[in-house]
């Protein structure tokens, strides 16, 4: 008997090798010629044996120096394996500081910088429309403070004390303006009176709602703040050459559209934020914050490296934004890009099967003018 079942599950065994056979058309070469892609599996328990489909492992290739759809694959003959150094370009322009402060040493003067007159004469203006567009339809009580301009030394002082609650904790606002010895803090009722700033914190805007209509984006409340912060970043100083393309993470647990929610990292509700920053300082030279409007990924990266395109910028980034067709769109407009790279993101095909048979310690490379791919 154990002979006869021995037999039975070799001829098994026969037949499926058969159907796979006359399918490895159907395969792609990459996983056809990688070792152990079909692998049998024996219970000894049972006497069964099936047969366990093994797929290879994706080796990450480097892009130096050269997101967008997964299948960006590579299908014209232009690779080369023949390495010819590219010649780099010096940063086009000047870099450094272009607006310098009253004082250098003095931290007042560099905050006003960023945080001018303008800023708070905005924040000023949006308070007083959203108080005269909802005030008539809030019932206030009659002992409530009555209602004054606000002035920019108002929004000053409000902005402080917001600051300092983060620094100092407590269980309720009202808490901060205590009498109590025991939780008091003396800086609030000095600062600003709680009525004063209950009635900033109500009417606290940024936009007109006036002008809002089915066209505007989702971060029309904050868009004016935003644009502001924005243009001063990119006036003020100018970056060095390298640059570093990824994203932030601002936590938020609220409803919002386009609250992104990510299981492998530790923040794992919180609103995405795309950045380039100079990759020296750190110093955020471009933004933007996703909201889920559909844009494909290609045109999210040339968005956001917009103002650095055109002079000669190397842009570090990883594999979730690099491809080959990003890189030689860039590369038009005379920018550079180095960082890892997906399969799937345009890899010619030489080099695909080649790492399929890598082994530890070896390098291959292919270039396509002044694209260059590692592995």
């Amino acid at each position: 008997m154990p002979s006869l079942r021995k037999r039975k599950e070799t001829n098994k065994t026969d037949t499926l090798l058969e159907v796979f056979n006359d399918n490895l058309s159907d395969i792609p070469s990459e996983i056809k010629d990688a070792d152990d892609c079909f692998r049998f599996r024996g219970d000894d328990s049972t006497g069964s044996t099936d047969i366990e489909i093994i797929r290879p492992l994706r080796k990450r290739k480097v892009a130096g120096l050269s997101s967008d759809s997964d299948t960006d694959e590579a299908t014209d003959n232009c690779w080369s394996e023949i390495d010819t150094p590219p010649r780099l370009q010096m940063l086009e322009g000047h870099a450094g500081v272009t607006t310098f402060p009253s004082q250098c040493d003095s931290v007042p003067s560099v905050t006003n910088l960023f945080f001018g007159d303008e800023l708070f004469e905005m924040l000023c203006k949006e308070l007083s429309n959203y108080y005269n567009q909802t005030a008539m339809k809030r019932k206030t009580p009659s002992r409530t403070l009555k209602w004054s301009p606000v002035t920019q030394k108002d929004i000053k002082k409000f902005l402080g004390l917001i600051i300092l609650m983060g620094q100092t904790r407590k269980e309720s606002l009202k808490d901060y303006w205590s009498t109590d010895p025991l939780i008091c803090a003396p800086i609030f009722p000095q600062t600003m009176s709680f009525h004063r700033f209950e009635q900033i914190w109500t009417f606290w805007h940024f936009s007109d709602n006036a002008k809002m209509d089915s066209r505007s984006g989702r971060l029309f409340k904050i868009q004016p703040v935003l644009d502001y912060f924005l243009h001063k970043f990119q006036t003020i100083y100018k970056p060095k050459q390298q640059l570093s393309l990824d994203e932030g993470m601002i936590p938020w647990r609220g409803r919002f559209k386009f609250r992104t929610y990510n299981p492998a990292k530790i923040i794992k509700y919180a609103l995405l934020v795309r950045m380039v920053c100079e990759s020296d300082t750190g110093y955020i030279c471009n933004m933007e914050i996703y909201t889920a409007e559909g844009r494909k990924l290609q045109e999210t990266v040339l968005s956001v490296l917009g103002p650095c395109l055109g002079i000669w910028h190397h842009i570090y980034q990883d594999n979730y934004y690099n491809a080959t067709s990003t890189a030689e769109l860039l590369l038009q407009n005379k920018t550079r890009v180095c960082g890892t790279i997906r399969e799937s993101r345009g890899l010619p095909p030489n080099l695909k099967m080649k790492t399929s048979r890598m082994k530890k310690g070896d390098i291959i490379f292919s270039r396509k003018g002044d694209i260059l791919l590692l592995a």
